[in-house]
């Protein structure tokens, strides 16, 4: 299964959350927070999954990462279904993935120093003891630009960029293949991300790293991704390379994000538009999950959903009107 050299691949996933009323706590519904999304991820790429709060992104995520139970679809994970492996069998497969997460205060231990946090993972999977094991978290922490003094201090004593570089050289101890960045630099100022996401591509190109992005900032993810694609209540409703997709974007909601980044050019004025707000994830349609915002929609779209097919060469969308 693992074919093009492909590391991850993701096959008509769905993450369905059960909505439960009454006191018998009968399920009235569901929350499809992740609705039968399929993509695929080159070894030493990285994909960039983006769309508004709710769209299901970091859910996906988590799922790929089995701390969220999936309800449907298969995981491939160099090349082995991961999705109904028993925690024994998963345990030899979590040391080639790993998670940068997006608030770096609330993802460290306050009560552990900078060297038992980034040396618990080597501990729990037994890769190095004693003066091995200080010797790797030294390397680690100045593989991302801090110290090896710093050893033994605690998350309070950093800024929330140091904390943030904390959480990648602990995510980076056991040598992981895929890392899956939930967010990590929307918690941080302007002039600290650019520092963060310039670490991450040094270090993918130093460790041959594959990074799973999940952002909402388009401008952050048309930076560092190779592969972007678009998420929209659950479905992923565009796809492309990434140059290609922010020249040329074919759904109207990608449209709609790329028009809200905004300009450098203060006499250049965008005219503003009404959209309508978002519907939540538990709410069913029809048709197009995008209907009830899309300018172009029409009666045939309100009443059928649009697959994901491919508009162009390795570009795909999911419209009607493309």
């Amino acid at each position: 299964m693992n074919d093009n050299n492909t590391l991850l691949k993701v096959e008509n996933l769905k993450t369905w959350f059960p909505i439960k009323k009454g006191l018998l706590r009968k399920t009235v519904g569901y929350v499809r927070a992740v609705d039968d999304i399929s993509f695929q991820i080159p070894a030493g790429n990285t994909f960039g999954l983006v769309g508004e709060s709710g769209s299901g992104k970091t859910t996906a995520a988590r799922t790929i990462a089995r701390l969220i139970p999936a309800t449907a679809g298969r995981v491939y994970f160099d090349g082995k279904n991961i999705l109904p492996l028993r925690q024994s069998e998963l345990r030899k497969i979590r040391k080639d993935i790993s998670i940068v997460f997006q608030d770096p205060y609330s993802s460290l231990n306050p009560r552990m120093t900078i060297g038992s946090i980034i040396a618990e993972p080597l501990k729990v999977h037994k890769i190095a003891a004693g003066s091995e094991l200080i010797g790797r978290i030294a390397i680690l922490l100045e593989k991302v630009g801090l110290s090896a003094s710093h050893i033994n201090r605690y998350p309070h004593e950093f800024s929330g960029g140091q904390r943030q570089r904390i959480g990648i050289a602990r995510a980076l101890a056991l040598e992981p293949k895929l890392v899956i960045c939930d967010e990590p630099v929307s918690a941080l100022d302007v002039s600290i991300q650019s520092q963060i996401l310039n670490l991450l591509k040094d270090l993918q190109e130093q460790f041959s790293l594959t990074y799973l992005f999940i952002a909402h900032d388009l401008s952050v993810v048309e930076f560092i991704s190779d592969i972007v694609a678009v998420m929209y209540l659950g479905k992923i409703v565009e796809i492309a390379q990434a140059s290609v997709l922010y020249e040329n974007p074919l759904h109207p909601y990608t449209k709609l994000l790329l028009s809200a980044i905004p300009k450098p050019v203060p006499e250049r004025k965008k005219p503003s538009e009404s959209v309508p707000a978002a519907v939540s994830a538990a709410e069913t349609c029809a048709g197009c999950p995008f209907f009830g915002r899309c300018p172009i929609g029409d009666d045939f779209c309100s009443k059928n959903v649009p697959p994901l097919e491919e508009k162009a060469t390795g570009h795909k969308t999911a419209c009607f009107k493309v």
